[in-house]
């Protein structure tokens, strides 16, 4: 059975959360560069990543989850059949980014057109998928607002980010997402590592300065290169 990372993380009352409003004015923050702390270990969450689902389905049921960059929808198919009463939004432009994402999966746009049209066929075929899926076919950070606009539902149990692994992407989704997220809730994402290119180190950075301001600890997933890291958001007293 799969260790519940609830149990183990330690609970603020709802006067010691931190407010990170501020920091989303800062747009200076994205081109500074912040020193990892390489030496320091992170706690283990207990599983590996291709088990995430799986922990979402024991520890949240049925619950709204939020995946931010869907690309060939292979991570959301996993989730979606390991988290059989979870209902996931698909976030993601699918539009080719001109600066600021010089990687692989910024594709042109007929070539994301096809992916998002090739991953539409799969889902609606898919056994076990239908009715626990929406496509938010927008940039990661202007969804919040709509969210709570359009009520799209409960404010989300989990957020997921697998989009652009630069510093300033990944702090200015956590910013976005964290007042979103339900209390009690888990925000993660891939790509926690400080090797490769430099690129992926930013997400590493981005998220180790938002934990620290919180006063808030980042669990890795149990794998050797690129873990998911997971921090949880403290539950009302």
């Amino acid at each position: 059975m799969l260790p519940a990372l609830l149990r183990v993380l330690v609970v603020a009352s709802l006067a010691d959360r931190f407010s990170l409003g501020a920091a989303a004015d800062d747009r200076g923050a994205a081109r500074q560069q912040y020193p990892l702390a390489a030496a320091e270990a992170r706690p283990s969450a207990g599983f590996s990543q291709h088990l995430l689902g799986s922990w979402l389905e024991q520890n949240y049921g049925h619950a709204l989850g939020v995946l931010i960059g869907v690309g060939t929808g292979a991570r959301a198919l996993e989730i979606l059949d390991a988290w059989p009463h979870g209902v996931l939004f698909l976030v993601d432009p699918y539009i080719h980014l001109r600066r600021g994402y010089d990687r692989q999966q910024n594709v042109e746009d007929e070539a994301h057109q096809r992916n998002y049209e090739d991953l539409r066929q799969v889902l609606h075929g898919h056994a076990g998928v239908q009715g626990r899926y929406s496509f938010l076919r927008e940039f990661s950070f202007a969804v919040p607002p709509l969210w709570r606009e359009k009520q799209f539902g409960p404010d989300p149990s989990f957020v997921y980010l697998d989009a652009n692994p630069s510093f300033g992407a990944v702090w200015t989704d956590l910013v976005a997402w964290w007042p979103l997220l339900a209390p009690g809730g888990v925000i993660g994402g891939s790509n926690y590592t400080s090797q490769g290119d430099g690129s992926e180190v930013g997400v590493r950075q981005a998220v180790d300065r938002f934990a620290a301001e919180g006063g808030l600890p980042v669990f890795v997933t149990d794998d050797a290169e690129e873990p998911t890291w997971i921090i949880q958001k403290p539950a009302l007293a």
